[in-house]
């Protein structure tokens, strides 16, 4: 069976492990690692795979992405945070010491294989691109959420290592950029050895991401729209497609249309899983159409549709990817809510369990941004070839209209339908609102009449162990 991480990947990291909470916060290392392991290449491979599960770890989170947009309203069992109320103060923003964690292994194994003699050059070039291009990865998550951020690219190994203040985005936007590069010219092919893993067209996915928030978040305007535009095109050349059926997107493991996912297993399962918070709990079967709702015992039923995400569809009522997107809950032949149906996980002989994979990039993500990209420099022309190529397998019609603003909230709402609960959608706002697509004060209902900063707060426990730490403006 697949497994995104193997025993010995974890006996690694296990062993290998610096504390999470010392990357910033240095505390005495073991010198374990570098006294028993890295003896040979077959060393690496399954450190590298122990480092993916840490990153899919934190990705699947809510806090950071869906759960500051407009897209949900509260369930039976409220489990509603302070960020979804963007209720966001230093005592309770979510500590960074985690992310570190992960970007201290990404350094660490570079350290210790860059020097490392292979008698397979093709391997080690492999997981050395993997690992720049999950260094890329990380900034990045870390960078769109915080903003500054400190900049480590060394590892953390004993208790004389310095402290570190935050680094200016823009300066952590250049090595994410850098890792990159990097990353893109040590990869020793250009398809998919395996689509639970960075490969070349995943990094150039991850390029066009970032390129796109820099163009518009950070002003980097032409020269980065432009640049995601061409690192869209190398993907779309890397032999995916569109699938003909919405559906199957979610139900076909590594489909031609994922570009990377992140395999997960009912064994690696946790009841933290973002999408177990969305799961019917199945005491209560008194719908009309229990049979067909995504239930399960550790349903937490905390999330359901709110009427905004509703409003993204009510347009169109035959879009083809209704069925897929949400499900209504009846009684009585009435309405009580609306649960999303992507991501509902498996149903064992005992129980649903939210085990499907997380899908990180697809080709369907990567042709809307393309069309924002284009739409952006004014070339509506070119942007609405790209639009009407998602919109087509919809069922839609064509989109037609050229004007600017109005192409650009359409592509705006165009990704709120495709991408749905796939961790896109807060950060899509970020980039409109950056260009004045859309005012988040106005268009997300929690933050109508609040002021608070769209980039997070560093906790108070952070500054309190490193001196050096500034807080973000506007806490």
């Amino acid at each position: 069976m697949k497994k995104l991480i193997t025993l010995y990947g974890l006996i690694l990291l296990g062993l290998t492990l610096h504390s999470c909470d010392a990357l910033l916060d240095i505390t005495p290392k073991s010198s374990i690692t570098g006294q028993v392991f890295w003896q040979n290449e077959g060393d690496f491979y399954p450190y590298m795979t122990g480092i993916y599960n840490r990153y899919r770890s934190h990705i699947d989170y809510l806090g950071f992405s869906e759960d500051r947009s407009e897209m949900w309203k509260q369930g039976y069992n409220a489990r509603f945070t302070p960020f979804w109320a963007h209720n966001i103060i230093p005592g309770n923003t979510v500590e960074w010491t985690g992310y570190y964690g992960t970007i201290g292994h990404v350094n660490l194994l570079l350290s210790r294989i860059e020097p490392f003699q292979f008698a397979n050059t093709t391997m080690k070039n492999r997981i050395m691109a993997e690992a720049h291009a999950m260094r890329a990865a990380m900034y990045f998550y870390i960078a769109r959420v915080y903003g500054d951020v400190p900049l480590v690219l060394d590892p953390v190994e004993n208790e004389n290592e310095p402290l570190y203040p935050r680094a200016p985005v823009s300066q952590v936007f250049q090595q994410i950029n850098s890792d990159i590069e990097q990353a893109l010219s040590l990869f020793p092919e250009n398809g998919y050895p395996n689509k639970f893993r960075w490969t070349k067209p995943a990094v150039y996915a991850l390029l066009a991401d970032v390129k796109m928030w820099s163009a518009s978040v950070l002003g980097g305007g032409v020269a980065d729209y432009n640049a995601a535009i061409a690192a869209i095109t190398e993907v779309e050349n890397s032999g995916v497609s569109l699938l003909t059926e919405y559906g199957d997107i979610f139900d076909e493991s590594r489909n031609n249309e994922i570009i990377m996912s992140f395999y997960l297993d009912r064994s690696e399962y946790s009841s933290g899983q973002y999408n177990n918070a969305l799961l019917r709990f199945d005491t209560s079967q008194g719908a009309d159409n229990a049979s067909e709702l995504p239930m399960a015992l550790a349903g937490q039923q905390a999330y359901t549709l709110s009427d905004r995400a509703l409003e993204l569809f009510a347009t169109h009522t035959n879009d083809l990817r209704i069925p897929r997107t949400y499900i209504p809950e009846i009684y009585n032949g009435v309405v009580a809510n609306y649960w999303p149906n992507k991501f509902i996980g498996t149903q064992y002989t005992d129980t649903r369990i939210a085990d499907s994979d997380i899908i990180l990039y697809r080709l369907s993500d990567l042709l809307l941004l393309k069309a924002e990209a284009y739409a952006a420099l004014g070339q509506s022309e070119t942007a609405l070839l790209n639009l009407n190529k998602v919109r087509a397998r919809a069922g839609l019609p064509n989109f037609t209209e050229m004007d600017q603003s109005i192409l650009l909230e359409e592509i705006l709402d165009e990704r709120g339908r495709e991408l749905f609960h796939e961790f896109k959608r807060w950060y899509d706002l970020r980039r409109a609102h950056a260009i004045g697509v859309v005012d988040l004060y106005e268009y997300i209902p929690n933050l109508n009449g609040l002021n608070t900063p769209l980039y997070w707060p560093v906790h108070l426990n952070m500054i309190a162990r490193n001196e050096l730490l500034v807080q973000t403006d506007g806490y």
